[in-house]
């Protein structure tokens, strides 16, 4: 339990560090402000529904770094592409070794076109800035005036988060760090199964779970993750015929400490930052499209 909580806490470390490679075309960010940041925004999306800290998260960077909101929302954006193309990768790697659902193997390669489509389309638009602003410029000519005002500046400041795509050795260390982070991610499993002593194939039934729970968590749901997380542990562990009990146990064992964790490091760097969840809201609505764009 002692390593596991170690792990978990070094994938935020992990997370913030691969957050800053991606934001070094908006500024040099430093360490502790984009560590706050992510500690604070994944604990509130532990709290909040719809993964709403994703957005607490950029509004608390500017904040604190002077990083706009749409910029940094764009690097957000692609940690999410990163992580759902190396899940998937996982996952189709996973389906080789193991009687996965055909149901769920054709899911995957869904995703994982889609994935690639996403970035494709974030590459080109970064490729070619000058076409981007044009098609945009012309969506946006079937907007409101007012929104229109609001909404360009924030597009702008979007695709010039996208500059990362732009250096190649730069998206080689964000995907060398996204290995990274679900290496360490998966030991977070693994030394629950070590912890609760239930015999499987350790690094494959961990790279299971890890699949599996991140391909649950990655849709919109309640706060916290509730059911998502512990329909993927069980899931996952079916394919290892882990009985029924023992992988509610385990999902719960995972859950529940992954939450404490989470709230707890939150509440730590909320104290230390002097800001409440609700002026971090307040914060991201100011910085948010105009309601007329809706």
């Amino acid at each position: 339990m002692v390593a596991l909580v170690a792990v978990s806490l070094m994938s935020l470390y992990v997370r913030a560090q691969r957050w800053r490679v991606l934001l070094r075309p908006v500024g040099d960010i430093e360490l502790y402000p984009a560590l706050s940041a992510t500690a604070i925004g994944f604990g509130a999306s532990s709290v909040l529904p719809f993964r709403l800290g994703e957005l607490l998260r950029p509004a608390l960077l500017g904040r604190r770094a002077g990083v706009g909101m749409s910029a940094a929302l764009s690097s957000v954006v692609l940690e999410r592409l990163f992580d759902m193309l190396l899940v998937i990768g996982c996952f189709l790697g996973l389906a080789l070794a193991y009687p996965i659902p055909r149901a769920m193997r054709q899911a995957s390669w869904v995703l994982a076109a889609m994935a690639s489509v996403g970035f494709v389309v974030l590459l080109a638009m970064q490729r070619n800035r000058a076409l981007a602003d044009r098609l945009i410029g012309s969506a946006l000519g079937f907007v409101p005036a007012r929104a229109r005002r609001g909404l360009a500046p924030l597009c702008t400041a979007f695709l010039n988060g996208l500059a990362g795509l732009s250096d190649g050795a730069t998206v080689a260390v964000v995907i060398a760090y996204s290995v990274y982070l679900w290496g360490v991610i998966a030991l977070t499993f693994l030394f629950g199964f070590l912890a609760l002593d239930i015999h499987v194939p350790l690094v494959a039934a961990s790279l299971a779970v890890v699949v599996v729970v991140a391909a649950f968590v990655f849709l919109p749901q309640a706060p916290g993750f509730v059911g998502t997380w512990q329909a993927g542990c069980v899931l996952a562990l079916g394919f290892f015929a882990v009985p029924k009990d023992a992988a509610v146990g385990y999902s719960l064992f995972t859950w529940v400490i992954q939450m404490v964790i989470n709230i707890a490091v939150a509440g730590v760097f909320l104290a230390r930052e002097d800001v409440s969840v609700s002026q971090l809201v307040r914060l991201a609505e100011r910085q948010a499209p105009p309601a007329e764009a809706g």
